[in-house]
């Protein structure tokens, strides 16, 4: 499930993958090994924050720490579907 963090109303550039919805919205967030920090150069389009997604790219152990959570992956983002 997607947490936006960059974008517009049409793109979403950076983003966190969490594990199940709400997540990192509601205290507490879940453990930094189950969060992936997603990163879109050009943005990409995410049509409903409700629905699971599929991720495709490049994955790293480069953490990420933000006012929400700390993530213990970085993905480079290339693709993204619907579960």
């Amino acid at each position: 499930f997607v947490v936006p963090l960059e974008g517009t109303a049409e793109l979403t550039t950076e983003f966190l993958l969490v594990p199940y919805f709400g997540a990192c919205i509601h205290v507490p967030p879940p453990p930094s090994n189950q969060i992936v920090y997603v990163k879109f150069e050009e943005g990409v389009r995410i049509d409903n924050i409700y629905d699971a997604i599929w991720v495709t790219g490049e994955l790293s152990t480069d953490g990420w720490k933000g006012d929400i959570a700390s993530v213990g992956y970085r993905l480079t983002g290339e693709a993204v579907e619907v579960f």
